[in-house]
């Protein structure tokens, strides 16, 4: 043996870089602790024990003689003995010799000299050896040592590249130097000095000497050593270095491969081609390695090759790991050579056992990991491995162990790892020192995500953990694709792109046989299932075996097979083995069959004897429904309810209460960091158009919820989402897809435990899940399945498997689509454009190389994170980057359909476009498609059709318009037969194209239609006589233009007799939208257009999961704001489903725009459709919705037809008509209105009474006889259902606005609400300006509404039903320039009705909107309106208020003569209310108070009303607002102020005639019926009153309760005013009417805040009567005396049927206990007329009083308070006038 070397000598020292708390080894080993001196050596070199305790140190100076010395003398010591004097000396200087290092250009330090560039690649990042002579002093030695065997017979020769530069360089040599010799080394050549700034070449231990200067350097690249030739037979050249990932500078002899050769070329002399290939996707099973040098096989791997990948030993056992070259014994794994490299404990000669530890560098991530790695054990018994988790310097359990057995070969071992901190991976070898054999690993990788069971995997992305067996004479197992070797399919996928392990023994020439082998598997006492699928080519396959392998030697056969018939077959068997087994599997082949498997799965648990098939969704209501928590982490999925804190929202999302149940995270004391994991019941196979839809709540920074989908061994993420959400309940769907094989679903959550924070789930469901249903027949035009499932042509080989057998996807190229690509062999024809960013080429990649950064975690194709599909650049970074991919060339073709699927998600910030090209430069594309939907866990389905003169290109287009992007991808592009390739693939022209069509050798026919004669800018008429071209704008601009009308063909139009018009099925589900020919076999039998021709149909059948079909329309042009969709429609009887037409908005959203929600009385109905303007290419759609799925009662399939679509209005020149043509009295149908969307009913038209009783209109507000419309409260209607009546889309309203004026008519005992809404066309805004609820009375009442809306909008009526006898009427409609006419009532709601502030109080009352702005007070809406955007007055409080501060405003001053009552409105709620008075102030200033009210009224607007005095002068009302004091609960209101000539009843009374004075219907869904106003009979037989009580008529009012509504035990409640407490107290005075068979129970109480407030609906029982009491009315009275602010409730329990009305009349509370007049004895006439005399008396002076009282109010100032209106009051009704007198007259005695 020989070396040789370059050595370098220089001053040098040692710098820790150790830890605080470490101890620095002389070697740089960092051992934890103070470990130094302690007569123990943990340093290898045993550094730790040298130098302990002080030392002596000669140093150094400057300009010292050479010749100086320095003695160091002991204490004297005795004569006449023996020392031995032992010392460690360290000397610092030239004679310690340094390394060179291996740098490269760009890491040398910028000051220093030296090579920028190495000379292998000549980059800067390529690598050269460096003695960097820069940081040591001057005669500094270092040496590079090469150990070489002897050198042959025929010599052999050394060659290098060296560098020297510098004016001052020193000396470069090379030495031969034997080892095993004593000789001096010998020189073999040497350089001296500057050598110029550049590589040159040297042939032949190398030395330098290191001059004075430091201008100057040494390196050394590309050293060789040629065996058996002398250097003058040698070209100097460089050899090829071993793989980096730098880049040489670009060459035209570069080439990657990745596209073509590049501009290498074949050899034609040669007898063999080179072909390209990538891969997995070769068409042969052995004919090429599994991926490229280029790509690589995406696995970060670390072979230890090159140096230790970060690794390091660990300090706390003696043992160490070191870095091993191959033996040709023991080769490595990576490269399996003696060359490579292993990591391997060191060897000692100690006799006990050590430990060394390997840290992995350290992890940051807190997801689980898997770590891979391939370890040998020594034949040793002692000799274990074991992987741990390092963190916070505790060393975690052991997560793997070996099995305990020798390695013959490597063996590859997975582990799943996390920590919730940074932690490092361990690998701790246990072994006996001094052995042969040690414990080594090589080629570690991690990968995000947990491992697979053991054992476990599908084989899409490689062979997992298992590992072929070399059998000598025998064959391997090799991963293939379906084709000619093995089955067409495989079982994962059920595609021919899918991958199996396959035996074929074609290319044998006898028996042989292929075995693998499985990771060792440890149970740990758990049964578990093992399944796998296999398939066997023919009963002459061969034999497959499976066998269970303890030991090396030892193996149990669990299963063999020689046929599996002509399909994939399972095989499942419980597995229970208490020590570490191997699966084998081994195939012994004839040379004429195969035998494949996929699929295989070990999964704990024993094997499921009847597993569950259906798709399982959960409330969790009534359990967990078979989903079941799999958690083996700290965390754990708990079923319950009422959360708080960290264990669950409050509220569930099923009732929305605290009593619903739900799925929540809660901690456990799991012995493993990881997830928490729900997993639902095995479900079967999906269809493509699987839903999942589920409800989430997550509450909490570090809240994390992930949707994953297992399939055997396999996992994919279907739905992510991590951080704060809110605290409520949100809904996401995600579609499944199709999935061929058995699977479950994983909702796998985690959290911080720590922090305040939640997860949980609820309300799971499936949609669209079942595959297709075979039908007996399909109808002209779609494809037959070949299990007779119907499917739409266009969805025919898009990658879809729509049939359910994958038929539709098979021999495609018959059905005319050949230009189809899936990524999963590579880019097919697509090519990056020339002008993309640099960087920001498109990318294939593969799910689980993309996710999370790069890509979705799954394709489309394969549905798998194993399958491909194509990205944008990574590189785009800035607005305006773009990202290009283009096709091959298309010749000229019209109605070209390209079909693809892209992912998009968190990408608002980006365009993706599809464009059709005809340039290179790309100027003059045209827009095909542009993405909508930006936000989506679903692969999304996109359509475009174009036609092109020229030959041109598809360009999908990326382009960044934000600084943040989202994840993008596409797959599966497909093009229609009508898309004609150039076979040439030629290049576009760089400017415009003639129309000459290109032409090629190899092109296909054309088809016989004109050449087109038209300009550029032309539009040819293709159908039409002649040559006829128009202008090319009029093309799809709602009007034909040609004579044929070919111009408006594909631009949405259709009758559907030709073809669908580019109309195309666009469902998620098995039914699809069809063309129907019409026959008596069908429903409907005839079509629109002819009775006997055709029409798109769709039937949803009985039981069917799918909810929803949808009919897509071509790209709608531009449109003006007026645009009307006129379409014929049938809905089948008995359906339960309902018709809607939407709308696509920005960013993929859609609206809804009409629906149909009940079955069509004749075959097919008309409809008029507004659908607006829209300024950008749109897209309509008919979406079928059925209700027959779940527990619906439906007993039919859901059919539904459309025919004749066109549309009217829409040219952009359309001018709307005048305003009044909107007005409808609708007795000729709806006018130009037309009934709404997202409804459940529809307005009808009806003419006398409604169908209902004692509800809705005797006749309609026009003539009485004529027409009005309705919506129909009782069965099947239901309550909260709605019905919307559209007006056609209305102009801006102008300056003045316009008056929409209508009537209504709202009577019942369960009216619902009836509301006007304001709905712009350009953002589909809805203001609600207009709303009333429950019964009005049964008379029409006028609505109007002052519209300013400057927009294009429509005008919503809404109704909705409060329950059966709750109808709803409206008529005549009409619409006015202007504002609306004035009237006597203020609502304050386009102004101030100029009432006025005054100066002299303390703050303003403001006129306001909504709700005020502190809580717990003031209202919601205005009176007027009961909406929010209705206006009226309120005076806020505040904590700085004081008590007596006021607020007064004034209303325009009124005539003497105008008005005798004054009504308004006031709304006073909240704890710390203050007090409301109105005043009546005479033109000069004179004021009286004529009402007040004071404290919390509560929730709601009360009526006030005052008598106003007699005047001799104008005069105003005052109305002024006190405060209580500081609070935050205080602000109070009032609204619709209006006078009236009636006189006002007083407070307390009232006798119904009018109207329920102050007494209201409590409402609210609190009770179950409102109290009426009637007149007359009943309308219910043999019950109730015939006559009023006040005027003993049928003509007089009383309200009464409807028996006939409801159920027994239903309570109606009336209210009444608060009154305040009284000293004297109160007497309630009414009259009643209890006759019928059936009458119920009439209760009084009486309540106040706190009884309420306790949670007492009706308070305190006064008084109860129940039953029949005959046909009478009845006088009772009732005396309270109350210390609170109180009220009375008159509630009425509803009895058995029928028959039961109660009544109510001549209510009066006075403010006094009630008496009874003593009985009166017998007397004669004297007594009468004593009596008499006593009672005229009365009068008189009861007159006098009143004069009096009267003439003194006169003369009184302002703020003298005297209720007069209380006590007077004036009626026209001779009848009342005694009533009204007596009233006074024992008010004021009373008083």
């Amino acid at each position: 043996m020989k070396q040789i070397f370059v050595l370098l000598s220089v001053l040098w020292t040692i710098v820790s870089c150790c830890p605080s708390g470490s101890f620095t080894c002389v070697y740089g080993e960092c051992v934890a602790g103070e470990i130094g001196c302690d007569f123990k050596e943990d340093c290898v070199d045993g550094s730790d024990e040298e130098f302990c305790g002080y030392f002596m140190l000669i140093e150094a100076k400057n300009n010292l003689n050479i010749s100086s010395s320095a003695r160091l003398i002991s204490f004297p010591q005795p004569a006449g003995q023996t020392l031995c004097v032992s010392f460690h000396y360290y000397i610092f200087g030239n004679s310690i010799e340094f390394s060179w290092n291996r740098i490269t250009g760009m890491s040398q330090p910028a000051n220093s000299s030296g090579p920028t560039k190495d000379h292998t690649l000549g980059t800067e990042q390529g690598y050269y050896l460096s003695a960097e002579l820069w940081k040591h002093s001057v005669g500094s030695r270092t040496a590079v040592v090469a150990l070489m065997e002897p050198t042959p017979l025929n010599g052999e020769c050394l060659i290098f590249w060296y560098y020297m530069e510098g004016t001052g360089v020193g000396e470069l040599s090379v030495y031969l130097q034997p080892i095993d010799s004593q000789q001096n080394s010998t020189k073999l050549w040497t350089r001296i000095g500057d050598q110029g700034s550049h590589w040159r070449h040297g042939r032949i231990i190398l030395q330098a000497t290191y001059p004075a200067k430091k201008e100057a350097s040494f390196a050394l690249d590309d050293i060789h050593i040629i065996r058996g030739k002398s250097c003058d037979d040698l070209i100097p050249t460089t050899t090829n270095p071993p793989t980096t990932t730098t880049s040489a500078p670009p060459s035209s002899m570069d080439c990657t491969f990745e596209e073509d050769l590049c501009n290498w070329v074949q050899e034609d002399t040669d007898d063999l081609n080179w072909t390209l290939s990538n891969g997995l996707q070769v068409e042969g099973l052995w004919n090429g390695p599994q991926y490229d040098h280029t790509v690589g096989s995406n696995q970060d791997e670390c072979g230890f090759d090159s140096d230790w990948c970060g690794f390091e030993n660990g300090v706390s056992h003696s043992g160490r790991w070191e870095r091993k070259r191959g033996t040709s014994n023991h080769v490595d794994k990576t490269y399996g050579t003696e060359n490579g490299f292993y990591m391997s404990v060191m060897t000692s000669h100690d006799a006990k056992l050590e430990t060394a530890e390997l840290l992995s560098p350290e992890f940051t991530s807190a997801t689980e990991m898997c770590v891979r790695f391939w370890y040998m054990l020594s034949a040793e018994a002692s000799s274990k491995l074991s992987v741990h988790v390092l963190r916070s310097g505790q060393l975690g359990d052991a997560l793997w162990r070996g099995s305990g057995f020798p390695s013959t070969n490597w063996e590859v071992a997975e582990v799943t790892v996390s920590s919730p901190a940074h932690f490092y991976v361990v690998f701790q070898a246990v072994y006996m020192p001094g052995t042969n054999g040690t414990v080594k690993i090589d080629d570690f990788s991690v990968r995000d995500g947990t491992c697979a069971p053991p054992a476990s995997c599908d084989f899409e992305s490689g062979q997992c953990t298992w590992v072929n067996v070399e059998k000598e004479g025998g064959h391997e197992w090799v991963l293939s694709r379906g084709g000619s070797h093995g089955p067409q399919t495989d079982h994962t996928t059920q595609t021919s792109d899918g991958l199996f392990l396959l035996s074929s023994a074609l290319h044998q020439s006898q028996h042989s046989v292929a075995q693998i082998v499985s990771e060792w598997i440890q149970l740990k006492d758990i049964p578990s299932c093992l399944t796998f699928w296999y398939h066997m080519g023919s009963s002459d396959s061969g034999t497959l075996r499976l066998f269970a392998r303890s030991d090396p030697v030892e193996k149990t056969l669990m299963f063999h097979s020689n046929s599996s018939g002509s399909s994939w077959t399972r095989f499942s068997q419980s597995v229970d083995m208490s020590k570490p087994f191997q699966l084998l599997i081994e195939a012994e082949s004839n040379n004429k069959g195969f035998i494949a498997i996929d699929d295989i799965s070990l999964i704990q648990g024993l094997c499921p004897e009847n597993e569950t098939r259906g798709f399982a969704g959960c409330s969790f209501e009534n359990g967990t429904c078979a989903w079941e928590d799999i958690s083996v982490g700290q965390g754990q999925w708990v079923r319950r309810r009422n959360g708080t804190g960290n264990s669950g929202p409050p509220v569930d999302n099923t009732l929305g209460t605290e009593l619903g149940w739900y799925m929540g995270l809660e901690a456990d004391r799991g012995e493993e960091i990881s997830p928490a994991v729900l997993q639902s019941p095995i479900m079967k196979q999906a269809s493509s158009t699987c839903t999942l839809h589920f409800y989430y709540n997550m509450y909490g920074e570090d809240s994390e919820l992930n949707v994953l989908l297992k399939e055997a061994s396999r996992t994919t993420t279907l739905w992510w989402l991590a951080g704060y959400n809110g605290d409520a309940w949100h809904h996401s769907k995600v579609v499944i897809g199709r999935t061929p094989q058995d699977f479950a679903l994983l909702f796998q959550a985690s959290g911080n435990f720590d922090k305040l924070g939640h997860v949980a789930v609820d309300d799971i469901n499936f949609t669209n899940c079942s595959l297709p249903e075979p039908q007996l027949w399909c109808s002209e035009g779609t494809f037959t399945c070949n299990n007779s499932v119907c499917v739409d042509p266009s969805r025919v080989c898009d990658f879809s498997d729509d049939c359910g057998d994958r038929s539709d996807e098979i021999n495609c190229e018959k059905q005319g689509v050949v230009e189809r690509c899936s990524f999963e062999q590579g880019t097919c024809s697509w090519e990056n454009s020339d002008a993309d960013t640099p960087g920001g080429e498109w990318r294939r990649r593969r799910g689980e190389e993309g996710w999370p950064n790069h890509g979705p975690p799954r394709d489309h194709t394969q549905n798998t994170a194993a399958g491909h599909y194509v990205t944008p650049g990574t590189h785009l970074t800035e607005k305006g980057q773009t990202s290009e991919i283009l096709s091959k060339t298309l010749l000229p073709s019209f109605n070209c359909t390209v079909r693809f699927f892209f992912f998009s998600m968190s990408d608002a910030s980006a365009q993706l476009m599809a464009r059709s090209r005809t340039q290179m430069s790309g100027t003059d594309d045209k827009m095909l498609w542009i993405r909508e939907n930006t936000h989506s866990y679903s692969w999304q389905r996109a359509k475009v059709t174009f036609s092109s003169s020229v030959i041109s290109k598809i360009a999908f287009r990326y382009e960044l318009q934000g600084a943040q992007r989202g994840i993008v991808a596409l797959d599966d592009v497909t093009f229609s037969k009508e898309c004609i390739f150039d076979p040439e693939n030629s290049k576009l022209p760089e400017t415009s194209p003639t129309h000459s069509p290109h032409t090629s050798s190899n092109a296909p026919s054309l088809t016989t239609a004109p050449m087109n004669p038209c300009q550029d800018n032309e539009f040819f008429c293709r159908k039409s006589a002649g040559k006829v071209c128009i202008p090319a704008t009029l093309q799809c601009d709602y009007h034909p233009d040609c004579p044929d009308g070919e111009d408006e063909a594909g631009c949405g139009p259709c009758t559907f007799e030709n073809d669908q018009c580019l109309w195309s099925d666009a469902s998620d589900g098995p039914a699809k939208w069809q063309r129907q020919k019409a026959s008596n076999n069908t429903e409907p039998p005839t079509d629109h257009t002819t009775q006997t021709g055709f029409y798109m149909t769709v039937k949803l059948s009985l039981g069917s999961t799918q909810a929803e079909a949808k009919l897509l329309s071509p790209p709608l042009q531009p449109s003006s704001p007026y645009c009307q969709l006129l379409f014929h429609f049938h809905i089948s009887p008995g359906s339960t489903g309902s018709l809607r037409v939407l709308m696509q908005q920005a960013e993929g959203g859609e609206a809804i725009l009409w629906s149909r929600s009940h079955n069509t009385v004749s075959h097919w109905t008309s409809e008029h459709l507004p659908i607006g303007l829209f300024k950008q290419p749109s897209k309509v759609w008919f979406s079928s919705i059925s209700k027959t799925g779940g527990a619906s009662s439906a007993t039919w399939d859901h059919v539904v037809a459309v025919d004749d679509i066109s549309f009217i209005n829409c040219e952009t020149s359309y001018d709307p008509p005048a305003l009044s043509s909107y007005g409808c009295a609708f007795e000729d149908g709806l006018c130009v209105w037309v009934q709404g969307a997202e409804d459940e009913l529809d307005w009808r038209s009806a003419s006398g009474p409604t169908e209902t009783p004692n509800t809705g209109p005797a006749g309609d507000h026009t003539h009485g006889t004529g027409k009005y419309l309705y919506i129909e409260s009782s069965h099947p209607s239901e309550k909260e259902n709605k019905a919307q009546l559209m007006s056609l889309l209305l102009p801006p309203a102008g300056q003045k606005g316009y008056c929409f004026r209508f009537w209504y008519h709202m009577f019942g005992a369960t009216v619902g609400s009836l509301r006007m809404f304001l709905k712009t066309a350009d953002s589909l805004d809805k203001t609600l300006v207009w709303q009333q609820s429950g019964s009005k009375g049964d008379v029409w009442l006028l609505a109007q509404s002052h519209v300013t809306l400057q927009r294009v909008h429509q005008v919503i009526l809404e109704g909705t039903v409060g329950g059966e006898a709750g109808d709803i009427a409206i008529d005549d409609i009409s619409l006015v320039f202007g504002p609306c006419p004035d009237s006597d009532l203020c609502d304050f709601e386009e102004d101030s009705c100029n009432w006025l502030q005054t100066t002299s109080d303390d703050f303003d009352w403001i006129r306001h909107s909504g709700s005020t702005l502190n809580p717990n007070t003031g209202p919601e809406s205005d009176h007027t309106t009961n909406t929010p955007t209705g206006h009226y007055y309120y005076l806020p409080s505040s904590m700085d208020d004081q008590a007596g501060q006021k607020a007064l405003i004034l209303s325009p001053l009124y005539p003497e003569s105008k008005g005798s009552c004054v009504q308004l409105w006031y709304h006073m709620y909240g704890e710390g209310m203050g007090t409301l008075n109105v005043y009546q102030q005479s033109e000069d200033g004179q004021e009286i108070l004529i009402f007040s009210q004071a404290g919390d009224q509560g929730r709601l607007w009360r009526l006030a009303q005052a008598s106003l005095l007699p005047r001799i002068q104008p005069y105003r009302i005052v109305v002024e607002g006190v405060k209580a004091g500081p609070t935050m609960e205080g602000d109070m209101a009032f609204d619709d102020v209006q006078l009236t000539d009636a006189q006002c009843p007083p407070h307390g009374v009232c006798d119904f005639e009018n109207s329920f004075c102050s007494w209201t219907n409590l409402g609210d869904g609190v009770d179950q019926g409102d109290w009426l106003l009637g007149a007359g009979a009943s309308p219910n037989p043999n019950t109730g009153p015939t006559v009023d009580h006040t005027t003993n008529s049928s003509y007089g009012h009383y309200i009464y309760v409807d028996s006939s509504v409801g159920e027994w035990g239903d309570v109606s409640y009336l209210v009444s005013d608060v009154f305040q407490p009284s000293s004297r107290g109160h007497c309630l005075t009414f009259w009643y009417h209890m006759y019928g068979s059936h009458v119920g129970t009439l209760n009084i109480y009486i309540s106040d805040r706190k009884i309420h407030a306790g949670g007492n609906e009706e308070g305190y029982l006064k008084w109860t009567k129940t039953g029949n009491k005959g046909d009478q009315w009845l006088q009772d009275s009732v005396s309270v005396k109350h210390e609170e602010a109180f009220w009375f409730v008159f509630a009425y329990q509803k009895g058995m049927s029928t028959g039961g009305d109660v009544a109510l009349d001549d209510i009066t509370i006075h403010p006094s206990s009630c008496f009874t007049e003593p009985p009166v004895p017998p007397s004669n006439n004297n007594d009468v007329r004593s009596v008499s005399l006593a009672v005229g008396l009365t009068l008189l002076i009861g007159i006098i009083i009143c004069i009096f009282l009267y003439m003194l109010n006169r003369k009184q100032k302002s703020m003298y308070a005297v209720h007069f209106s209380s006590h007077i009051y004036y009626e026209h009704n001779v009848h009342k006038h005694t009533k009204v007198c007596t009233d006074m007259l024992l008010t004021h005695y009373w008083t």
